[in-house]
Parts: structure tokens; C-alpha cells; sequence
């Protein structure tokens, strides 16, 4: 999905078939850790294509479909990460805060239309994410932050779609408090302490 119009091939894979769609998760997506300027350009953008384009051309592609029936969910993947600027991982979190407001948006245009649109922000999750991320060894699970099992995150995410939110923030109590932090604390003051914690893992 990194390559332009892979959700078109999607589509119309889908639709030769005689698919009925009624359920869309755009989960993939992908991060990296380091200082931006030192990351090779390439993988930030194609971090772009998959964690934005291509939730957008899917969605573009499969919401008109469930509008016309009248039924139909989406569920878009942000993260916590898209709640604040996280240095180190600028392009990461920039492109979760995409899909966090992209998905609020079209929550409210859908909520009368029979169409459930919802974003789903999990907190450090058990995966391959931070291999595939290169961090360090010694950021396995950001210096003792408890990762969360990923049937714990779908539990919470099924269960907030059945309660039509608009967006769940998912994979315990702690993750709440970190996504309301930038309510309370200055943004220069924020970014300073979340760019030193990542720094130094």
C-alpha cells in the first residue's frame, strides 16, 4: 500500500468479486525513530502514502457504497502518538494527528447516514512496530510503559463501534491521561519533555 493507487487495485479487486464491504479497517501503517534530517526521505515518505493517502483513497473508495445502502462502518488506526508533536518521530505522529481529525470529520458528515465512522488511538501495543520502526533495543516498550495486547485494543475498539463514538482511545487507563496532557500543558513546554524522553530512550 505504500504505492500510489494500491487502494484502487484494492477496489476494484474487491468489486470484480462482488464483494459487499461493510465492514473497512485501515490498520496498516507504519513508523520511524530518529532525528528527521538523519532518516533517509524515502521511508518518511512512504510512511505518508500508507498512514494517510491510503486511508484516504480507501476510504474515498468504499464510503460512497455504504452511504448509497445506508449501512456500513468504518474504523481508521491512529495512535496516541497523533495527540502531540513527538520529536524523533515527527512525520509518524503528524500522520496519526491526520487520521485522528480526518476520521472525527467524517464521523460527523456520516452520523446520519447510517454509516459508523470511528478512530481508534491505541497506546504502545504488542507488535512489530518498533522493529519495523528501528528503535533501539533499549525502547522496547518506551522504558517500561506497559504494552498492551492487541485483542485488548480490538475488545475496546468493537465495543466503542458499537456505541457509535466517534473515537476511542484504547489500551488503558494511562493513554488517557497522556492524550489529555497537551490540554493542560504549554506546547513549547510539551514538546521540549516529550522530545527528551524520546531522545534518550
Amino acid at each position: 500500500m505504500t504505492e500510489t493507487s494500491a487502494g484502487q487495485k484494492v477496489f476494484d479487486a474487491v468489486t470484480v468479486k462482488g464483494i459487499t464491504v461493510d465492514l473497512l479497517i485501515n490498520n496498516a501503517g507504519f513508523g520511524d525513530y530518529g532525528a528527521f534530517s538523519d532518516r533517509p526521505l524515502t521511508k518518511q515518505m512512504q510512511i505518508i502514502q500508507l498512514n494517510i493517502a491510503a486511508v484516504v483513497e480507501l476510504t474515498g473508495l468504499f464510503l460512497p457504497s455504504m452511504q448509497q445502502r445506508r449501512n456500513g462502518a468504518i474504523i481508521n488506526v491512529s495512535s496516541i502518538a497523533g495527540f502531540q508533536p513527538i520529536p524523533y518521530m515527527s512525520v509518524y505522529a503528524a500522520s496519526k494527528a491526520f487520521v485522528l481529525n480526518f476520521s472525527e470529520a467524517l464521523w460527523a458528515e456520516n452520523k446520519d447516514k447510517g454509516v459508523n465512522i470511528l478512530v481508534t488511538c491505541p497506546g504502545p501495543t504488542e507488535s512489530k512496530f518498533y522493529d519495523r520502526a528501528d528503535f533501539p533495543d533499549s525502547a522496547t516498550g518506551l522504558n517500561g510503559m506497559t504494552m498492551a495486547s492487541s485483542e485488548k485494543v480490538v475488545a475496546e475498539t468493537l465495543q466503542a463501534l458499537e456505541k457509535k463514538q466517534s473515537t476511542v482511545v484504547a489500551g488503558g487507563f494511562a493513554n488517557q491521561i497522556i492524550v489529555n496532557l497537551p490540554r493542560l500543558v504549554p506546547r513549547d513546554l510539551l514538546v521540549n519533555v516529550v522530545g527528551k524522553q524520546f531522545k534518550n530512550i
